[in-house]
This record gives structure tokens, sequence and C-alpha cells, in this order.
């Protein structure tokens, strides 16, 4: 049945990582199951997925987003049983999410100014025009992996800015959810684009990042950015997913509007950004009581 599921999920447009997570977790919550119940069950009830919760909770310490996300997936599927007949009746997700997700304390870890001037400086050393654009994309902004390695020819529109509303732009096309956007590029990444167009291979794919081999995977972007990192002796290796943390959390640093930032990035809720970039760093905290005239 799980396997029935998953080709509904493809059929829904649900991408392939997204589809992994979902069979994992749907997966984890069987072992746990039949280790409870001493036997194979087919159905799900609301107290499997609450006692799950708590096992997440208790004994694996999971974080609250992590246990969210898979009762989630348990409970997607468990709708698609009662779609089955195999389940009675619909488990309402809001009744057994575990409460108080936000974690105040929670800080996003992002690429501080130095590290990121040392990581551009090393590669514009280099004067790799590919890599030049990769860097540019990625912290200009703040799109996934995924969508980084899915843009085609067709998708970037570059303008000279003369009229009003005229801006250059990429438009994604196979976003989180199978929602489109367009993402607004700054000068130095459509400098970046331009450049590596002038010198980009000639191949039959159309995707716009072309490697040795043909079309950018996401593993090569990821070796890229590694090689990248160790050439510039950072202590941390930068990664598309912190280029994404690190463009978010300067555009609210910046001042913002949260609602543009989620536009922008394409998250789903505003509450998003609030929950993960709004927030305040131990430095920001001390700086707000070293101010008090009391």
């Amino acid at each position: 049945m799980i396997d029935k599921f998953e080709k509904a999920l493809l059929a829904e447009g649900k991408s392939v990582l997204t589809i992994q997570a979902y069979i994992n977790d749907i997966r984890q919550f069987f072992n746990w199951l039949k280790d409870s119940l001493g036997f194979e069950s087919d159905s799900i009830t609301e107290t499997d997925v609450r006692e799950f919760r708590q096992y997440l909770n208790l004994q694996k310490k999971l974080k609250p987003t992590s246990i969210n996300r898979k009762l989630k997936s348990v409970v997607a599927y468990q709708r698609f049983l009662v779609r089955e007949g195999i389940c009675k009746e619909e488990i309402k997700l809001q009744k057994v999410l575990l409460k108080h997700t936000i974690d105040l304390n929670h800080e996003i870890k992002v690429v501080d100014k130095q590290n990121m001037y040392r990581l551009k400086r090393t590669i514009e050393a280099e004067n790799n025009k590919r890599d030049i654009c990769i860097y540019y994309l990625l912290f200009g902004t703040g799109i996934r992996c995924s969508e980084l390695i899915s843009i085609e020819l067709d998708d970037i529109h570059l303008t000279d800015r003369n009229g009003k509303n005229n801006y250059s732009y990429v438009l994604i096309r196979n976003g989180k959810g199978n929602k489109s956007r367009k993402v607004n590029l700054n000068a130095a990444a459509v400098t970046a684009i331009k450049e590596y167009l002038d010198v980009r291979p000639n191949t039959g794919s159309n995707k716009l990042l072309i490697g040795q081999r043909g079309p950018l995977t996401r593993l090569a972007i990821n070796k890229i950015l590694d090689k990248y990192s160790r050439k510039a002796q950072l202590e941390q290796r930068v990664s598309p997913h912190l280029c994404r943390h690190t463009f978010c959390t300067d555009l609210i640093k910046n001042g913002s509007d949260p609602k543009t930032v989620a536009l922008l990035t394409g998250h789903s809720s505003v509450n998003t950004i609030y929950q993960y970039y709004v927030s305040s760093s131990a430095e920001d905290k001390q700086r707000a009581v070293d101010g008090l005239q009391i």
C-alpha cells in the first residue's frame, strides 16, 4: 500500500526528495508500531500517532520541527488509507502535532560577512564564470539547490532597467509545492549571469549551468561550494541551504518586509519567516539591554 501511496504522490507532482522523506517517515512509524503492538497493522489510529509523537519526543529526543514533519507524513498517509477504505475516519492534524514548536533562542546559521568575502574573493580569483554565476545566484536570490540546477536559459530575463517595473529576474518554475515565482536579480547577479552566458558551452541542453558531463547536478553544486570553502580556508563548509539562510537573514536585517522575503524565497507562509529569520542573536539581545537607561 505504501508503494501505491508513493505513486499517488508522484502523480500529484511531489518532488523525488519530498516523496522519499514521506516514505522514510512512514516506514519508521510502522517499524515503531510493530514493536509497540507486537504484530503488524495496516491501519493507523489517532492514539497511534499521539504515542508515536511521544516516542519521537521523549526517546528519540528530536526537535519539534522534525517531529511535526514526521507526523504530517504519517497523517497524510492515514488520509490516503481512509480513501482506500482501510481506515474509517481521517485524523485531524492539529490534534496530534507537537505544540509550542517555536524555539525563541534558536539562531539560524549563516555565512558572516568576512567569510562571505573570503569565499567570493577565492571564487573570483579562479575566474570561472560559471562558478561566479553560481555564487551570485545563491547569495543573491536565496533559491534552493534543486531550483538552481533546474533553471533553463528561457527562465532568465535580463533588462537594462530603462523603464518603470522593467526589472531583471529569474523564473523559478519548479519551486517547492510545484509553485512558480519570479525572483528579482540585482546588478551584481545580472553581470555574473551575462559574463557566464558569453562563455557558456553550446550543448543540446537548455539548462543554464553546464559542466563537462552536461547539466550540473545537486551533488556537483555541493562539490563546487565545498572546493571553494576549503580553498578559502573557511571553518564551515558553505552549502546552498546556508546561502539561502544568509540571503533571508540579510534581507530581514536590512529592513525588508517579511512578506517580500517570503515571496522571493517561495516560503509558503510569512510565519516561517518570522519563526526562523526575525530573531535576535546573542549580540542583538546584549545590545538591547546595554541601551537601557535605568
